[in-house]
């Protein structure tokens, strides 16, 4: 091993320990390391910002005078100086513009995301089950698929009556049929199955980032070791 590895190695060791160091509490190397991580990552968000936003998108185009590059690259530029403006308390009301822009194209891309990514997808999915080629097996009913696609369905609607329930009998406080209540209450065995299954992946991940962490502390002590 080269001496930067084993600087690199030792370094990681500590964070390590560090971060470890919160299974006894709230302490100063926990916050050491957690600032530490911020850090970074705040240092890598900017530079990636600098080199594939601000430099080619901003400094670039303003570099070619008279071109319709330059003339669009205006627009950023002037944003931005407002959106400085908001650092004197005097001119804080000029960033509202540029804060507009930012907040309606997050919510625009946020909205076509969700909607293209994730609700569409899943609506399709649920209506897919109900297809003739998933239902049917050598010409005969396939039971099985027929109660997993009924299932589903009954799934989704459940939970949309739980969420509809709950915030009608938030707002109106009355008594809703015996009916309702029943499948709001399936609808939140299906909810509480659905976040028992997240926290099982988020889980799952985390001990297998510790256990990756482990096998490389091990292979660095043995190869330290060795050499």
């Amino acid at each position: 091993m080269n001496p930067m590895d084993i600087v690199l190695g030792f370094i990681g060791i500590a964070l390590s320990v560090m971060i470890f160091s919160y299974l006894l509490g709230d302490n100063f190397f926990f916050r050491v390391a957690l600032y530490i991580l911020v850090g970074v990552s705040a240092g890598y968000g900017a530079a990636v910002l600098l080199l594939k936003v601000i430099i080619p998108r901003l400094i670039e185009p303003l570099k070619e005078s008279g071109t319709d590059a330059f003339w669009l690259g205006l627009v950023p530029l002037a944003l931005c100086l407002l959106l400085a403006l908001m650092l004197v308390p005097r001119t804080v009301r000029a960033g509202t513009l540029p804060l507009s822009f930012l907040v309606g194209a997050a919510a625009a891309v946020g909205i076509a995301g969700i909607s293209r990514g994730t609700l569409a997808p899943q609506l399709l999915a649920v209506v897919n089950r109900f297809s003739p080629e998933l239902l049917l097996e050598n010409s005969a009913a396939d039971w099985g698929g027929i109660v997993e696609a009924f299932f589903i369905l009954f799934g989704v609607i459940s939970v949309l009556f739980y969420f509809h329930h709950r915030l009608s009998r938030k707002g109106a406080g009355t008594q809703r049929p015996l009916l309702v209540e029943g499948i709001s209450d399936v609808g939140q065995v299906f909810l509480g199955i659905s976040f028992g299954m997240l926290f099982v992946g988020f889980y799952s991940a985390a001990l297998t980032a510790l256990i990756a962490r482990i096998v490389w502390l091990k292979d660095f002590i043995l190869a330290l070791l060795a050499g």
